[in-house]
């Protein structure tokens, strides 16, 4: 039988018993869950934030960083924390060009050699001229400019012996003089071209493929064997053996042929000229060369034309001129007598031609026999000039009377001429090819060229001219005294 007591002893056991599972040991297993719960979302969260910062700190590492430069030239990514190359090569400090003097037109550092070519130049040759300084490291500043966005991409440096000036580059320019004194008799006349082209041709053969070049021919104007320059394939290599032999091929086809370079950069300005140097150089100078290679036997011939600033000093000076009446009337009356005196001679010269039909067919036919055997002499800005031929009894023709000149404006009785006249002097084109080497290769930050001259049977002044577009361009001269063969 239960009793009350038994049932109020019962009560206080079960609170014994509840009493004693409290304090810690029952807070950690009523909380057990919890806590649990609490451990796997922190290790998830730290998880989560790992995966967010790796996988930025990869993105980072991998995206493309704006091309922001030193005041070094140097891109500012390459001047942060990040490790240094393993091979890091020499930069050679460039004067900058606005700063720096022009040197004067002493003699190159260097020493020119004299040589005569009869064939390829021997590689076991010596030279007294030093060539440029090589990089020696891979990253070099060729290879940096090749992978700027907008050169020829994947171009390998090539050493070039050009007619003993030896140069390497990634991007290769021939700059060739095609005027009419290149192929004068003393020079070898066509023959020896033809053996220049030759040579030409083999140093483009020996270029490595992935080494990119143009063909430069400048006279009156400039021809170019390609638009840009190209890689020398197998293809492009037989594509300039094609495009040479055309070229100064015989005594009627001299000069220019294509005439297909219209330049971007500002010329100089000019009304014209016989040998246009400084326009080959530009062609270079715009293909970003690293390498040019000049061969010449004189020096840029260019007309002077007048700049903005003179034309309006020369509009100013001329304000108020005028030809006098007096002037004009005397003009008009020797028109008058000149074109009497051409009428005369006209109607010489055909009674002259129906005298000697004969005579004259018969020294037109030796001297087209002349012409085509190169008998005869070029001479710069009037062509080929056949040997003479003498026919006995054929007098001479009658001679053109002198057309009269007009007469210049006048300003208080005195002639008004123009301040500008004669060509551009040796100093204003080095002038000019200095600041727009700045403007064309500084402003990208491309490294200047070196320009190599070699001179083809010049004239002292003519020589001293490339010797000094050689040492002012970090490039090597050379003297050929003899005509190839």
């Amino acid at each position: 039988m239960i009793t009350d007591s038994s049932v109020r002893e019962t009560r206080v056991t079960k609170k014994k018993e509840k009493a004693s599972s409290g304090g810690m040991g029952g807070f950690l297993r009523n909380y057990k869950g919890l806590a649990a719960k609490s451990v796997v979302v922190a290790v998830l969260v730290h998880l989560l934030l790992l995966v967010g910062f790796g996988g930025y700190t990869i993105f980072k590492g991998s995206a493309p960083r704006m091309p922001f430069t030193s005041e070094n030239g140097v891109p500012a990514e390459e001047m942060g924390s990040e490790a240094p190359p393993t091979e890091v090569p020499e930069k050679m400090e460039e004067p900058p060009l606005d700063s720096a003097e022009m040197p004067s037109d002493q003699p190159s550092l260097e020493a020119d050699t004299v040589i005569a070519v009869s064939g390829m130049v021997s590689p076991s040759m010596s030279f007294t001229a030093a060539p440029p300084a090589m990089p020696t490291a891979p990253a070099s500043g060729a290879e940096k400019l090749m992978a700027k966005p907008g050169t020829r991409g994947g171009g390998k440096p090539s050493t070039v012996n050009f007619f003993g000036a030896k140069g390497e580059g990634t991007n290769v320019y021939f700059v060739v003089d095609v005027s009419d004194s290149m192929v004068e008799a003393d020079k070898g006349g066509i023959d020896g071209y033809k053996n220049l082209k030759e040579k030409l041709a083999q140093m483009i053969a020996s270029l490595a493929p992935e080494t990119n070049f143009n063909v430069v021919f400048y006279g009156d104007t400039v021809d170019l064997f390609r638009p840009e320059s190209v890689p020398a394939t197998l293809e492009n290599q037989k594509a300039a053996r094609d495009f040479l032999p055309k070229y100064m091929a015989n005594t009627s086809q001299r000069g220019n042929i294509l005439k297909n370079f219209k330049p971007k950069i500002a010329t100089l300005p000019s009304s014209g000229g016989t040998s246009r140097m400084d326009l080959g150089l530009v062609a270079a100078f715009e293909g970003r060369a690293d390498t040019i290679f000049v061969l010449t036997d004189g020096k840029p011939v260019i007309r002077r034309g007048m700049t903005d600033e003179e034309r309006k000093e020369d509009q100013k000076k001329r304000a108020g001129s005028e030809i006098s009446d007096a002037d004009r009337q005397k003009y008009a009356n020797e028109i008058a007598d000149w074109r009497k005196e051409y009428e005369k001679y006209v109607t010489e010269m055909k009674a002259y031609q129906e005298k000697n039909k004969d005579k004259l067919a018969e020294k037109a036919k030796k001297e087209a026999e002349n012409r085509a055997k190169g008998k005869g002499k070029v001479v710069e800005g009037q062509g080929f000039i056949v040997e003479a031929v003498k026919i006995p009894g054929l007098l001479p023709a009658p001679t053109a009377p002198e057309q009269p000149k007009p007469p210049q404006a006048k300003k208080s009785g005195q002639v008004v001429a123009s301040s500008v006249s004669g060509d551009w002097s040796d100093d204003q084109i080095f002038e000019y090819l200095k600041t727009t080497l700045k403007e064309t290769y500084r402003k990208d930050d491309y490294p200047l060229p070196s320009i190599h001259a070699v001179a083809f049977m010049s004239k002292p002044a003519e020589e001293k001219f490339l010797r000094s577009l050689a040492s002012r361009n970090n490039g090597n001269f050379i003297r050929i005294s003899a005509p190839l063969k």
